[in-house]
């Protein structure tokens, strides 16, 4: 208020001055002094706002009269008229100044007067405030304005020791349940946040009704606590559990919307009065409202009157709650579905639930499917399996089991228990021996107690021994499998039998053998293997790599490639495991063939064979067959080269015989004719025979090749015939001939097919008794022309007949001295060349037949005379 009355002084002042000076100054005077006046004027109003104190009067005074005086100069006139003005200034801005103080204590004191009323008031308010919160059983808590610790008065008069007293009393989860302190405390907040009013219960953790009552005073928010009694705590605990009941109504209602299953509920009439959403679904209904007018039905006529007969039964039983369930199809959202509908009726009215069981449906079906299908399977099982329930009752078993205990399948279709069943069994013999049965079997049936599988093993009187698994049921009880393991025991121990003879075969053996494994590492090795190979004992301990093995073995062989190999067979990765094969040369001049033989477990096993003996005589025997067919080879040349070198002579003799014979030069006596003759027969067969050589030559030295054509069987039968025509008239022989009508012509080298028959017909010429005969018969086949020159002379001894078509195998007998052994060869290496076949069949004394078979169409190729002699 000071600042504000000087600040009044010394505006005034400026204001006397201003006017004094718009009188007396020039007017370029004025507008200077104007300036400095104003500029004074917003320093002393700023040092006013910064909160100090104005300049003294004086001060004013001066710094404009500085400025005038600059602006005067010397006139002496303007000065004196300038002081009187100040003067005149000052004396008007006192007394302003004096009524301004003196109005302004005289409101000073009457504001001061009347808040001191005021202040009484309010005490005697407060007073009285006070009085009457004492006086009620209510407290008050009161906040001022953004303060947090508010102010608790009053108290709550009570019984419950749980209710706190004081400031105590904020701390609402001590004693309010915990429903109430939330919305309670929601509400305080909203008051203070707000200032929205609230009247709200809440019920205490000992059950008493406490009101709150919240609104705002001016700045102030305040909650009133009164505890509730008589009616009003009755209704007020009313409204509690009517509010109660309506969120549980609504949980319920949003849990029941919430389901997939239809629910409905009807009243005493059966009209329809609620449903969930699912059954609005179901029913193809837009909402609640509409199903409910248009009484929508999800049931049909003929389910609701199968529910409805449910409900008659029950009823008849004087049931107040009767339940009916019923498992139907319906058609729900346009798709048949099966449900199991339960409805319950509560005199009055009704509600109901319907559950989706299509899929559980489908499973039970599909579970029995399975349980038929699993049923069908162990029953074809030759292991008999059994099934017991928690009570120790069958439950299934298959045919195997009946058949295996030898029970009666008439009594075990009755599902009796276990106990009645082994009783069964030690009657049949079918249990094993046990001297305390009892307490063989308590031990044995708790196998229903035991959360893992156990096994046993039962060897029977009888001799076989079952293995026993039982098992625990997924579904309580106990599965009983009886695998008859007679057989695999009696193999395992002919196949261990069998193991330890090939053990000691093995170790008995003179062959070196190793096994390695499909890792490479070696598995067994017998006494012999480290005997050829030189090993030491602990050399093949620890089963070394196939690798180290061999690499021992190359101190005696050091190819490594074979080495190699034989690695690779154990260790290489082919998709076709192959064996390998071979011998090597030792360096101390012993021979071993060896031998790599995958076996089917991925094992592979080596053996090495000592074969040294065995090469020095294959080596000899080789030797020697090479000497033989060099010796067979020079022979054959040497009978060659004297064949040729006997011929030409013959030849020569044979024409200067015939010369003679012919009595060219003159007439021959009867002595002279006479030794001619025997010079030409003698020539003729010494010709023959040179032939027959060369002819048999030249078949081994595979040069002979066939000049294939058609030939007739009856012209070369007459061919060979006449060329013999001397010695059948000189031994009077009859040649008799029997010709096939149907013989036609076959494919061969007629020539060499006249030879054949003429050496055939000279055979049994020489070995046929005078004035006897010789048979040839010509017979065709589909395939062959068969030609059979038979005799009856003094036949073959069955000695000789293998060996008849030897070369220079000859038989001479009382009327025939034996030839040179070479016909009845040359006959079988012909018809071979055609593809034919040779057989004799003789009777020693009755004679003999040579049965020759020709292709008709012999598979060789038709070479010339001129290729073979290339």
């Amino acid at each position: 208020m000071q600042s504000s009355t000087r600040f009044g002084i010394s505006f005034s002042g400026f204001l006397v001055s201003l006017s004094l000076a718009v009188v007396l100054l020039p007017e370029t005077a004025l507008a200077q002094a104007a300036g400095s006046i104003a500029s004074e004027a917003n320093e002393a109003e700023q040092s006013l706002v910064a909160g100090e104190l104005l300049p003294s009067i004086p001060a004013l005074i001066e710094r404009p009269t500085s400025s005038l005086t600059a602006s005067f100069g010397g006139n002496p006139l303007q000065w004196e008229m300038l002081g009187l003005a100040l003067i005149g200034a000052l004396v008007i801005f006192v007394f302003i100044a004096g009524w301004a103080v003196i109005r302004e204590r005289k409101r000073s004191r009457e504001r001061l007067l009347a808040a001191m009323e005021a202040i009484q008031t309010l005490q005697t308010k407060l007073d009285r405030s006070e009085s009457l919160l004492d006086a009620t059983d209510q407290l008050m808590i009161i906040w001022n304005g953004n303060q947090e610790k508010p102010i608790v008065t009053g108290t709550l008069a009570s019984n419950d020791h749980l209710l706190p007293a004081g400031s105590a009393i904020l701390a609402f989860g001590n004693w309010l349940q915990i429903d109430s302190v939330q919305d309670i405390e929601a509400a305080i907040a909203k008051l203070r946040a707000t200032g929205q009013r609230f009247v709200q219960s809440a019920q205490t953790l000992n059950g008493n009704l406490v009101e709150f009552r919240g609104r705002t005073s001016g700045g102030r928010a305040l909650v009133q606590l009164r505890i509730l009694e008589g009616d009003e705590h009755d209704r007020v605990r009313m409204e509690h559990e009517a509010a109660r009941q309506r969120k549980e109504l609504g949980r319920l209602s949003a849990l029941l919307n919430s389901m997939p299953m239809p629910v409905w509920s009807r009243d005493d009439d059966g009209q329809l009065t609620w449903a969930n959403d699912a059954y609005v679904r179901a029913v193809d209904g837009e909402n609640l409202e509409a199903v409910l007018d248009a009484q929508a039905e999800l049931l049909d006529q003929r389910g609701r009157e199968a529910v409805l007969q449910i409900h008659e039964r029950r009823g008849q039983n004087g049931d107040d709650q009767d339940l009916a369930i019923k498992r139907l199809p319906i058609i729900a959202e346009g798709k048949r579905k099966i449900f199991d509908v339960t409805d319950i009726y509560l005199h009055p009215g009704s509600v109901g639930i319907a559950t989706d069981v299509s899929e559980l449906e489908a499973a039970e079906k599909a579970l029995d499917r399975m349980h038929l299908f699993y049923a069908n399977t162990l029953d074809q099982l030759t292991t008999p399996v059994a099934i017991f329930d928690s009570s120790q009752q069958l439950q299934f078993y298959n045919a195997a089991y009946s058949s295996q205990f030898k029970l009666d399948p008439a009594f075990l279709d009755t599902n009796p228990d276990e106990n009645a069943i082994l009783e069964k069994l030690r009657i049949n013999r079918s249990l094993p021996e046990q001297a305390n049965f009892h307490e063989w079997k308590k031990k044995f049936l708790s196998s229903y107690r035991d959360v893992e599988a156990h096994e046993h093993w039962w060897h029977l009187p009888d001799g076989q021994s079952l293995r026993v698994i039982a098992a625990p049921n997924p579904d309580a009880g106990v599965i009983y499998i009886f695998e008859n393991v007679t057989e695999r025991l009696d193999l395992e121990k002919r196949y261990n039998a069998l193991i330890r003879m090939q053990s000691e075969t093995l170790d008995h053996l003179n062959d070196g053998v190793a096994v390695f494994g499909s890792d490479g590492r070696l598995r067994m090795s017998n006494p012999a293997f480290s005997r050829l190979w030189d090993f030491q004992e602990d050399q093949l301990e620890g089963q070394p790599h196939v690798g180290a093995v061999l690499e021992l073995c190359r101190r005696k062989y050091a190819s490594a490639k074979v080495w190699a190999t034989l690695i690779g067979s154990v260790v290489g990765l082919e998709d076709k495991r192959e064996g390998v094969m071979g011998r090597m040369e030792c360096l101390d001049g012993r021979f071993l063939d060896y031998a790599s033989i995958p076996l089917p477990d991925g094992a592979t096993m080596m053996t090495f064979v000592d074969v040294t003996g065995n090469v020095t005589v294959e080596r000899s025997l080789q030797e020697r067959n090479e000497a033989l067919l060099a010796a067979d080879q020079l022979k054959n040349t040497f009978i060659q080269h004297v064949s040729y070198e006997l011929r030409s002579p013959l030849t020569n003799i044979i024409g200067f015989t015939e010369l003679l014979t012919s009595e060219s030069f003159g007439a021959l006596n009867g002595r002279q004719r006479e030794y001619t003759d025997h010079i030409m027969t003698s020539s003729s067969s010494l010709l023959a025979i040179v032939n027959d050589i060369l002819d048999l030559a030249t078949i081994d030295a595979g040069i002979v090749v066939l000049e294939l054509s058609e030939v007739d069987p009856v012209n070369s039968i007459r061919a060979a015939a006449e060329g013999l025509q001397d010695r059948l008239a000189e031994k009077n022989i009859h040649l008799d001939i029997s010709v096939a009508e149907n013989m036609g012509e076959f494919t061969g080298d007629s020539k060499r097919v006249r030879q054949v028959l003429f050496n055939l017909i000279s055979n049994a010429i020489s070995f046929s008794d005078p004035d006897s005969e010789i048979s040839i018969i010509a017979e065709r086949t589909p395939t062959d022309i068969i030609f059979t020159v038979g005799d009856h002379g003094c036949g073959m001894p069955e000695d000789y007949r293998n060996s008849a078509f030897d070369r220079f195998e000859s038989r001479a007998t009382e009327t025939n001295r034996g030839g040179a052994g070479l016909g009845l060869s040359i006959v079988k290496s012909f018809v071979e060349l055609h593809g034919g076949q040779v057989t004799i069949t003789s009777n020693e004394g009755k004679g003999t037949s040579v049965t020759c078979s020709f292709p008709i169409e012999p598979k060789i190729d038709a070479q010339s005379t001129t290729a073979a002699a290339e």
